[in-house]
């Protein structure tokens, strides 16, 4: 069934053939499923005992995801609306949104208890999200099931640390009041509830964090991935796995060095001295071929701006050098390897024994970059020559902007500049 514009509300924006695929597929499982679109629907909910424990087996996903869901109503609570988390199975975990649209919702089972996977209500934007493993909106007919045809609704999927889903958060309305900003508003949501599972659960860890631009660092859209004390990835989350081309399985089988080409310990230096400034980083290759260890999964792949999953497929994304920010984040007490000897013990030792390291105590003294700054310069040369002197094809190769391509070749023309 083709997409249909609304009948009164904002004006509903052109779909890319991407989406119109997604829901025809969509509406194929429904029909394997053995689903009749103008069938009544199931409208059981779990019992409250099977509530609570589902409940209570998320109980760290809903600690998490309510202070997001309750900001996210705020920001809808003029609309005729509700916001939504489930788990990994379409289960409605928890809802709360206007008190009329509650409702209505109620009446086809849009409420805490109820199965919203593809196989109990048909094409959705919670059991669709949960099935292309992407955020979806679903809006009015796109519905599989007549019944459903009132709804509009925005879902994202939200993601582990280590690529896994663990559950939805939703946003559903009437029909009339879709607004264009909806499904933005439900990915911001899931990457807020990321970001917080990924803090908490690396909360000891060290974290490199990683944006194409300096002063992206610190934002939302920041990459951070946790190391161990020797460098190795313990974990990443989903805008890190977008920056570096990689899969969550492949970067955990690597450590700064195989991603880099600089260890812990010059990045530790850095840290140490040269405090919140940022390292420029660049990205070797991304690993191509099928893992041995791994089930296919969905790869995550860089595009400015965007998030994209291929699923079906245990291939890495193969990637050009990319230049990047980064800040490794030391707080007091983390062991860690530095090339710098800063005591008696640690020079005889030959400076390589753990040390604690607390960048408060240490004097703000300025770390020449020239390595770093020379492993851009030769990343750039080989993009540029790779793309035949062209400059905006080197950029896209290189993730940068091509205004931002100029100006390093600028400045690597103007010996002791930048």
């Amino acid at each position: 069934m083709p997409p249909h514009p609304p009948s009164h509300g904002a004006p509903f924006p052109a779909l890319d053939p991407l989406h119109s695929r997604s829901i025809a597929e969509s509406h194929e499982r429904c029909r394997a499923f053995g689903l009749r679109a103008g069938e009544r629907p199931d409208l059981s909910l779990l019992s409250r005992a099977d509530l609570r424990q589902a409940q209570e087996r998320n109980q760290r996903l809903c600690q998490q995801a309510m202070p997001v869901m309750e900001l996210l109503w705020e920001q809808l609570s003029h609309t005729h609306s509700m916001v939504a988390l489930t788990d990994t199975q379409g289960t409605v975990l928890h809802a709360l949104g206007d008190a009329g649209f509650l409702e209505r919702a109620n009446r086809v089972a849009l409420a805490p208890g109820a199965v919203w996977s593809e196989a109990a209500k048909g094409t959705n934007a919670v059991g669709t999200a949960l099935m292309d493993e992407q955020p979806v909106l679903v809006h009015g007919p796109e519905h599989y099931l007549s019944a459903n045809h009132f709804l509009t609704c925005s879902a994202a999927p939200i993601f582990d640390h280590a690529g896994n889903v663990l559950g939805v958060i939703d946003v559903s309305g009437e029909q009339r009041s879709y607004h264009p900003h909806t499904l933005a508003l439900a990915r911001m949501s899931a990457r807020l509830i990321e970001n917080q599972w990924f803090a908490d659960r690396f909360r000891d860890a060290l974290k490199l964090r990683l944006h194409a631009a300096a002063s992206g660092l610190g934002t939302l859209q920041e990459g951070v991935v946790a190391l161990d004390a020797d460098g190795r990835v313990l974990g990443a989350n989903r805008c890190a796995l977008d920056l570096l081309s990689r899969s969550a399985s492949a970067l955990r089988r690597q450590s700064v060095d195989d991603i880099f080409g600089v260890s812990l310990a010059r990045m530790v230096d850095h840290a140490r001295l040269a405090g919140d400034t940022p390292m420029t980083l660049v990205t070797n290759p991304a690993p191509c071929g099928p893992s041995p260890h791994s089930p296919a999964r969905p790869v995550w792949a860089a595009e400015p701006g965007q998030l994209s999953a291929a699923r079906g497929s245990a291939l890495e994304v193969p990637s050009g050098p990319r230049a990047l920010y980064a800040r490794l984040s030391l707080d007091a007490g983390h062991l860690v390897r530095s090339t710098l000897p800063v005591s008696p013990l640690h020079a005889a030792a030959g400076g390589d024994v753990p040390l604690v390291v607390s960048p408060p105590a240490i004097a703000s003294t300025a770390l020449p970059a020239a390595t770093l700054r020379e492993r851009e310069n030769d990343a750039i040369r080989e993009a540029v020559d790779a793309a035949a002197g062209n400059l905006s094809r080197a950029a896209r190769a290189l993730g940068i902007g091509r205004s931002t391509l100029y100006r390093k070749l600028r400045a690597a023309r103007q010996p002791g500049q930048g």
